[in-house]
């Protein structure tokens, strides 16, 4: 009896520091949780990369005005960089022509339409921040589609421009944002068509062009990663 009271004692005893180990432990642990959280409810969900150049190419941003039906607002998770093409042979109808018209539509009554960038051959223009919504993919604001996560990237096709230097400067800007969104290609890359079923971008699909077109964003997405990794480990 008396050996078995001692071995009580001796395991009661040393349960104590077992005990406060244990509390000490989920208060770190509690602690260090809450940190997190607060870090990720601070931290905004992206900000607008602010792109002023791509290469030599200048990136005009001309923001369509906060509260127009064409900006509904609201952060929003970046998935894709949906691809489209304007369908406006018409001379003159470059990027610049794309800002007007999205701006003078921005309170249309209805078949509201806006985007967030417009490529021609020698320029970009910026119509609405990264990390807003936009209607440009025709699947309303459904959950993991191109409107509600999709940075829509319209490509120009006037008669009187360079339909080649106009893909090239899409593939450099695409790049780009794969890099600054922290997206990879293969998933990224989305046509018009993906989400909506209309032959967007046409000529792209309608010259069978669209895994050659991806390839070379990707083949650029690829230089800049290694290209910034590089500066990293030098600085």
């Amino acid at each position: 009896m008396h050996i078995a009271g001692f071995l009580l004692k001796q395991r009661a005893g040393g349960r104590a520091p077992r005990r406060l180990l244990a509390v000490f432990l989920l208060i770190a642990v509690s602690f260090a949780a809450g940190m997190w959280t607060r870090g990720v409810i601070d931290r905004p969900l992206y900000a607008d990369a602010g792109l002023t150049y791509i290469e030599d190419i200048p990136v005009t941003t001309d923001f369509l005005p906060e509260g127009s039906r064409a900006r509904p607002g609201g952060p929003r998770e970046i998935q894709y960089l949906v691809i489209h093409e304007t369908d406006n042979y018409s001379v003159g109808a470059d990027a610049a022509a794309h800002n007007s018209f999205v701006h003078q539509n921005a309170n249309a009554a209805s078949d509201v339409v806006s985007w967030h960038y417009t490529v021609d051959d020698h320029e970009i223009y910026h119509h609405l921040p990264d990390d807003e919504p936009a209607y440009h993919a025709g699947d309303q604001m459904q959950k993991d589609g191109g409107n509600a996560n999709g940075i829509g990237i319209e490509l120009c096709v006037n008669e009187d421009g360079n339909y080649e230097q106009t893909l090239i400067n899409a593939e450099r800007l695409c790049a780009r944002l794969l890099i600054e969104y922290d997206l990879k290609p293969a998933k990224a890359l989305k046509k018009h068509q993906d989400f909506s079923g209309k032959v967007c971008p046409a000529k792209l699909i309608g010259s069978d062009r669209w895994d050659a077109f991806c390839a070379g964003v990707t083949e650029r997405y690829e230089a800049l990663k290694a290209a910034d990794e590089n500066a990293s480990t030098a600085g």
